[in-house]
């Protein structure tokens, strides 16, 4: 089966500062979008990776590539408005239609392999399979205001994270045209109407989004200490001129 992965490196977070871009942002001595590119390079399991990132990257972008050596990827294009006009845009210029389409924000630069690996295996069996963390605390539901609902049990309240792998025939369900007014915030939710075609896979507090400063000094910190999960280190590859 032929497995694609789909990287998003488009998200604007404003918690950093006005108009950056997590992606392109220094962890450790490379860009964020380099360490999330190479795990994809290394795992078996994908075939191929399409980077999705804003106009005014496509150059950076192509260089991250080049500088780390990853061959896998086929192409870069630029994000539409939303998700779902992303992906129209990216399946509309891929040659060959993959077995399984795998969804991933750069911004979370700690992915394992083995994480990677469950998610694929999980979306084959079932359709649809996210990584995600389980809550460890109980969860408090306000969905008016401040006043609590209902208390939530620890053991069932999971965050979801990516990568979010689906087969392609789910996936094509949602791309369709037909399909408008889908406002997609969380990939699975909107794919994948039941619930109980999703599949989860622990991912651990390591796979983490780099959303604000206080998430960039975490991610440094866990990279200098050696406690990401992921072993998969950028490095940087000589260039032929």
């Amino acid at each position: 089966m032929n497995t694609m992965a789909i990287v998003v490196a488009c998200g604007k977070e404003e918690e950093i500062a006005p108009g950056t871009e997590a992606a392109f942002l220094t962890l450790g001595d490379s860009p964020i979008l380099a360490h999330s590119l190479k795990t994809l390079e290394e795992a078996s399991v994908i075939d191929s990776v399409v980077v999705v990132v804003g106009k005014d990257r496509v150059d950076a972008t192509i260089h991250v590539i080049k500088r780390f050596g990853c061959t896998k990827v086929r192409g870069v294009v630029v994000g539409g408005v939303n998700r779902l006009s992303t992906l129209r845009t990216v399946f509309s210029k891929i040659q060959t239609e993959p077995s399984v389409v795998v969804i991933h924000e750069a911004s979370r630069p700690f992915l394992s392999k083995t994480v990677l690996a469950e998610t694929i295996k999980g979306a084959k069996r079932y359709g649809c399979s996210i990584a995600a963390h389980k809550i460890p605390d109980a969860t408090k539901y306000t969905p008016k205001g401040m006043r609590v609902s209902e208390t939530l049990d620890r053991n069932t309240v999971w965050s979801a994270q990516t990568p979010q792998a689906f087969k392609a025939d789910v996936l094509k369900k949602i791309i369709d045209p037909k399909t408008r007014g889908v406002k997609i915030v969380d990939d699975e939710s909107e794919f994948v109407p039941d619930s109980s075609e999703v599949y989860m896979v622990e991912a651990g507090y390591a796979n983490m989004k780099i959303r604000s400063k206080a998430d960039l000094g975490i991610a440094t910190a866990l990279l200098n200490a050696h406690l990401t999960g992921n072993d998969s280190k950028p490095r940087a590859v000589s260039i032929a001129r």
